[in-house]
């Protein structure tokens, strides 16, 4: 089953979902290729880290965020695309711990680098999709879309800095 089957099935079992909404509107299913598991790897379980990395020192690399697949199960991922649209992956292994080769499905949406870069500073957290984290950012993308909802982000002013004042003792 492909990852969108997935997703769309999820809408006809449980309804409208604005999460499940967004990437089926704007994602897409990526290849992996001989590349997608290869060069350094950054932090386990800092994938949004490592892929918004990744795109800020690489500029052939585009951000991608949503899900990945590696053994059935889709979880929250993110991960970068080269200029031919195949997966390159800081994070994963290569391999599962049995040694055999991982066959990873990649479902998301791909974001500029002054987004998530924007978006990084307002919500104080790497990562664009998730409701909680990204809670300053993510409702107005979800309500305008991909486009419009990047576009309205890079419009707003740039956070300032707060400093906590050092009480008194």
């Amino acid at each position: 089953m492909s990852m969108r089957s997935h997703f769309e099935l999820c809408r006809q079992a449980f309804g409208p979902n604005v999460y499940n909404d967004f990437l089926l509107a704007h994602g897409r299913e990526y290849p992996t290729g001989p590349h997608t598991f290869t060069g350094p790897r950054g932090e386990q379980h800092g994938c949004y880290m490592n892929a918004t990395h990744l795109a800020i020192m690489d500029s052939s690399m585009t951000y991608c965020e949503g899900k990945v697949s590696c053994i059935g199960v889709p979880l929250d991922h993110a991960w970068c695309i080269d200029r031919n649209g195949v997966v390159v992956d800081p994070t994963i292994t290569p391999t599962l711990l049995d040694g055999t080769a991982r066959d990873a499905k990649y479902f998301g949406v791909p974001f500029t680098t002054a987004y998530i870069l924007r978006a990084s500073k307002f919500n104080k957290v790497y990562g664009v999709l998730d409701f909680f984290y990204a809670r300053h950012t993510a409702p107005k993308l979800f309500e305008l879309g991909l486009e419009a909802g990047q576009k309205w982000l890079m419009d707003q002013p740039i956070p300032k800095r707060t400093r906590k004042k050092k009480e008194a003792a």
